[in-house]
């Protein structure tokens, strides 16, 4: 029978699956075995009764080679941005031993098939002390802590992103065989990188907490799995102790859907405003401006405005809770920053930065800055719909756009070499060199990169970071269609809450001159 009887007699005798090389190595000491009693017990044993008691368990080995053959369902990797997770480094320890990595998995495994997870990797400052919880946890779960660093002398958000969008970008060469790619962030930002992950045919899902989530990202995504905020869900439900400093007033009903302002100062504020639920521009400022009035009549927020400032956080925090329904974007407004600047306007108050923070915006008084504080000019409100606002939008999403010019000279020039196959550094690099353009490289290569995001360049069959012109697309207006359709797809969950849709006309100007 040779070595396929014997491993068959192996596979039966330990009575459980082994890989075929096992069960060869196996089959020579059952063969052995088997001489032996056939040797001693000749005159009991035929060969011929042998081979029968040997069929059935042949077929359960043949059986066995082919399960072993068949895939193995997803290969997954998963890339925690802890700094998404954390809210900043602004967090208290406490809070931080509240997020369980493990809860995450359960959540993520309960809402989608993710199959075999090969590969963890979490990225934040894990130099921090606060983060010791979150360390002892990823050691018991094989989690790979990624070291990153904001290039400051304080922690900053951002670097996580930008590390982890390096990362997984490398490991879609270097490790082909993972198909499914789970990324644990509410950035928006990583839309870009959730569309590139798909365009190489890997199924992306995101996981957030479900009022930090970005709808661009969100819409991108073939799964998005919502977990709950540990720490939201506690404040939300328990009573915040009143302190002695500033002192306290009489408890602020609910508001806002039943969840109580975080903020001591905003409690207070609360019980002497009431929400209005206006989706008007007017009503929306006057009632902001009463929001300022209260800080500036408040003893203990009158100090701070006329001392330090007041962090744009906390006003921004009262300003989504008394105004809950609307939305500044109504105004032509992408940041919380450019809104209150604007209401600002003709009033005692301004936003200011010291020297040297030119990112950390406070707001105070005109007549009592800090010494070295420069104040911020007003902003001007704009159309809903207009070029300024939807380029002011796609610079949030962190969308890089070409001007048109570049699209003039770059998509007629892809179609005159459709079939060069080449990275997008070797097209631009091959557009300089075959073109008499005038264009700054870094337009050039804006504008290829828009294309490839757009679907005009496609990679190469060879795999790879190559990339050629789609078959399907063969004139400048097909180019022109995927470009407009690309920047609607972008647009479009940032005017969903206004119910409005990107106007086509805009959108054409955005990438025709």
């Amino acid at each position: 029978m040779g070595a396929l009887v014997a491993g068959s007699v192996a596979i039966a005798l330990v009575r459980r699956p082994l890989p075929l090389v096992a069960a060869s190595s196996a089959g020579a000491l059952a063969g052995s075995w088997l001489s032996t009693r056939h040797h001693s017990r000749s005159a009991n044993l035929t060969l011929q009764t042998l081979k029968s008691a040997l069929d059935p368990i042949e077929r359960q080995l043949v059986e066995l080679e082919a399960q072993l053959n068949q895939p193995s369902g997803h290969r997954t990797a998963i890339f925690y941005d802890i700094e998404n997770l954390i809210k900043g480094y602004n967090i208290k320890a406490a809070d931080v031993a509240k997020i369980s990595l493990k809860a995450i998995q359960e959540k993520l495994t309960a809402a989608y098939p993710i199959g075999r997870v090969l590969l963890q990797r979490a990225y934040a400052n894990w130099s921090d002390t606060r983060l010791g919880s979150l360390r002892r946890e990823m050691h018991q779960l094989g989690i790979e802590p990624v070291q990153v660093f904001g290039f400051s002398y304080e922690n900053r958000k951002n670097a996580a992103d930008i590390q982890l969008a390096v990362d997984v970008v490398d490991i879609i060469f270097q490790h082909p065989s993972l198909d499914t790619f789970v990324i644990v962030s509410g950035d928006g930002g990583f839309g870009s990188l959730a569309k590139k992950l798909r365009q190489y045919g890997k199924t992306v899902i995101g996981c957030a907490y479900e009022d930090a989530a970005g709808k661009s990202f969100q819409a991108i995504c073939d799964a998005f799995v919502h977990i709950p905020d540990p720490t939201l869900k506690e404040r939300g439900t328990q009573r915040l102790p009143r302190t002695t400093s500033p002192p306290p007033a009489s408890e602020p009903p609910l508001v806002a859907g039943g969840v109580l302002p975080v903020d001591p100062d905003n409690r207070r504020l609360c019980a002497d405003l009431d929400p209005n639920p206006t989706q008007q521009a007017e009503g929306a400022i006057a009632k902001t401006r009463d929001i300022l009035e209260w800080y500036r009549r408040d003893p203990h927020c009158a100090a701070l405005l006329r001392q330090e400032g007041l962090a744009l956080s906390k006003v921004q925090g009262a300003v989504q809770v008394l105004l809950p329904r609307f939305h500044i974007l109504q105004l032509g407004m992408v940041k919380f920053s450019e809104y209150l600047r604007y209401v600002c306007k003709n009033t005692v108050f301004c936003l200011f930065y010291l020297q040297g923070s030119p990112n950390q915006l406070k707001l105070g008084l005109r007549e009592s800055l800090p010494p070295g504080a420069t104040v911020m000019p007003n902003f001007e409100k704009r159309p809903l719909h207009s070029l300024s606002t939807y380029r002011a939008l796609l610079a949030q999403a962190r969308c890089t756009l070409a001007p048109p010019t570049a699209f003039a000279e770059v998509l007629p020039w892809l179609l005159e070499h459709r079939d060069v196959a080449a990275r997008l550094e070797e097209l631009a690099a091959l557009f300089g060199k075959t073109t008499a353009t005038q264009l700054p490289q870094t337009q050039v290569a804006a504008a290829l990169a828009n294309c490839q995001q757009a679907g005009i360049l496609v990679p190469a069959p060879e795999g790879g970071d190559r990339y050629f012109v789609a078959a399907t697309i063969t004139d400048q207006a097909q180019c022109q269609a995927h470009l407009r359709q690309w920047l609607q797809h972008i647009l479009q969950p940032h005017l969903d809450p206004l119910q409005e849709r990107p106007k086509p006309e805009l959108l054409a100007a955005l990438i025709a001159a």
